[in-house]
């Protein structure tokens, strides 16, 4: 198993989004059983230029077969699993919201240490009182 990043690609002519714009929509490049897990969300929106062009390439995390073709546009790196590991711990670290959140590294998720009302009002997290607020 690898452990790479990939990035978007345009979907006809396989050209990379930092390259020129996705005109004919996003696609992923086709790897061998390539699974994607995760990415750098924390670092979106990604800006554009004024053609349309990512700014800097959005991340896409995950796993391929050990035989795969990674000479494929769109093939950002490949990784150990300790070097995996450690950059989904620091976007894991990135995304969390509140200082008292948990956070299940597996799904890459936080929740607030008092479960969200479940009443049909809208609420917003009280860090200082670690409570659910009504608007």
């Amino acid at each position: 198993m690898i452990y790479l990043s990939i990035t978007q690609i345009d979907a006809v002519t396989g050209i990379i989004c930092t390259a020129e714009p996705m005109r004919t929509g996003p696609a992923y490049p086709q790897i061998k059983n390539c699974n994607i897990y995760w990415s750098n969300q924390s670092t979106w929106p990604i800006a554009t230029t004024a053609e349309g062009a990512h700014t800097v390439a959005p991340l896409f995390f995950g796993t391929c077969d050990d035989d795969a073709d990674l000479t494929v546009s769109g093939v950002v790196s490949t990784y150990t699993e300790s070097e995996y590991q450690a950059l989904k711990f620091a976007e894991h670290q990135a995304r969390k919201p509140f200082v008292s959140w948990i956070g299940d590294f597996e799904t890459m998720t936080w929740e607030a240490p008092t479960p969200y009302p479940q009443d049909n009002k809208d609420y917003f997290w009280n860090e200082e009182q670690l409570t659910w607020v009504e608007i």
